[in-house]
């Protein structure tokens, strides 16, 4: 650890030290097909970028090679807060393919994966459930975080922006630099633009996070941004299929009702509220594509297809990035940031966010998650709620039937982007959140054409994926 070191000193003490960081085989408790032909490495940064005293935390980095002759780099970061860089190893493929020309590298932002920890132990890989918090790691884990509160308050959005700007700066070679983001990431994309030293010839901004002082957007709203978009595809549902009775509308507000007030259909059902499964199904085109036919059924009391739908959402999440042991999202990193700069209500109760949601039938657990917060927080600073003086040439991608990154506060925020550089926003149609992922052809053509530099004129595509049938 480096103690007691003026900011200054230490930043050039660091630099000495990862300036000939080597990446090498990875030895990252890892074997899958998906990375085994990438190279790892560990650099430390500053604890606190700004702290007068000053110890460090190391960052893990994996890099794949170009498939083709090397133009450059590309930065992928991953979402959350909490996620690390193993929530995009199963996409390397799309990635590669995409970007053959570039080198690839994925970090793990500080607090998640094989990075630094706020509960390093309870955390570590090699703690008895792995990263993922269990039994009494969590009342132990928590001790640690009221006891070293300032170190807990180093885990801020500025912070990692901080240490992105450093790997960017020291580990991206010759050649021209991108950098890609979805969800949290596009988040901290901005707030590395706003520190204004790093050089990108462009970003891509995967589902665009809306300015963190929209108040119909934040945290603590979420259920009404769910509820709005299950609305939109229950209307569409309608203009679809032909009703005899009534429409899929009612029907899912006698269910919900129903299941408040039945004993009898209550037991049937699983043990989550009704709304909060169905604001889950609108993540998944597949699954979200059979509402229809699971409000059918629930309105006969067949909770067949409903408990098939949340087996399918179980397996695909169970499928998706589990093959690595950094996968598990880090829930103290996410209570910190989401508190600290994400939520604008955090004095709401429990009950309030119960009181509020009574009438939605599309709802999120999160809002109650992050009702009257206890964790430790940091302050916020001059960054917050801004945009950067300038931006690179940037290519934004967004559904528009988005539930956790609303479209309209991502259209918000763009308009407030300065335009010194091309900027394109472009919607796909009926897609959720995560393009990269459930609009992975729709993904790979923009960002292709845009790495190249061709023109991209469209402003709403379709993807067959995606596509409400």
């Amino acid at each position: 650890m480096l103690k007691s070191t003026s900011p200054a000193l230490l930043l050039v003490l660091l630099l000495a030290i990862n300036v000939n960081a080597q990446f090498a085989k990875c030895n990252d408790y890892n074997d899958t097909d998906a990375i085994n032909s990438s190279l790892c490495t560990s650099v430390k940064v500053p604890l606190n970028h700004n702290a007068p005293d000053n110890d460090s935390i190391d960052i893990f980095i994996r890099k794949f090679s170009a498939l083709k002759k090397r133009a450059g780099s590309i930065w992928l970061i991953p979402g959350g807060p909490g996620e690390s860089g193993a929530s995009l190893y199963p996409l390397i493929t799309l990635f590669s393919e995409t970007f053959p020309h570039l080198d690839i590298y994925i970090p793990d932002h500080r607090g998640t994966g094989l990075s630094g920890k706020i509960c390093p132990k309870e955390e570590s890989v090699d703690s008895p459930n792995g990263i993922a918090l269990a039994n009494d790691e969590w009342g132990s884990c928590f001790n640690h975080m009221y006891t070293n509160t300032p170190y807990v308050q180093a885990f801020s959005i500025t912070n990692a922006a901080k240490d992105l700007s450093f790997l960017i700066n020291d580990l991206s070679g010759s050649g021209k630099r991108y950098v890609y983001g979805v969800s949290y990431g596009t988040q901290l994309i901005m707030r590395l633009l706003q520190l204004d030293n790093t050089s990108l010839d462009g970003i891509i901004l995967d589902s665009f996070v809306p300015l963190q002082d929209d108040t119909n957007y934040d945290l603590s709203h979420r259920s009404f941004i769910v509820n709005e978009v299950g609305n939109s595809v229950l209307k569409r549902f309608e203009t679809l299929i032909s009703q005899d009775d009534n429409s899929l509308t009612s029907q899912l507000k006698s269910i919900i009702e129903k299941s408040k007030t039945e004993p009898e259909f209550v037991e049937k059902l699983p043990k989550q509220e009704l709304s909060i499964l169905f604001g889950m199904m609108l993540d998944i085109p597949k699954v979200r594509n059979k509402i229809p036919l699971i409000i059918d059924a629930l309105s006969h009391e067949n909770v067949e297809p409903l408990n098939d739908a949340l087996k399918e959402i179980e397996e695909f999440y169970k499928d998706y990035g589990n093959d690595y042991k950094s996968s598990p999202s880090s829930i103290p990193l996410v209570q910190i940031i989401s508190s600290s700069e994400n939520n604008l209500r955090p004095t709401l109760k429990p009950k309030e966010v119960v009181a509020e949601s009574e009438n939605l039938l599309f709802t999120s657990i999160l809002p109650k998650i992050m009702a009257d917060n206890a964790m430790p927080t940091y302050q916020k600073d001059n960054y917050f709620a801004n945009v950067p003086k300038s931006m690179p040439p940037t290519l934004i991608l967004h559904g528009t039937l988005d539930p956790k990154t609303p479209l309209s506060g991502a259209i918000n925020h763009f308009n407030k982007l300065p335009k010194d550089n091309p900027l394109n926003l472009i919607k796909i149609k009926d897609a959720p959140h995560f393009i990269a992922l459930f609009a992975p052809e729709s993904f790979s053509s923009l960002a292709s054409k845009f790495v190249n530099g061709e023109p991209i004129k469209s402003i709403l595509i379709s993807d067959n994926d995606t596509l409400l049938k």
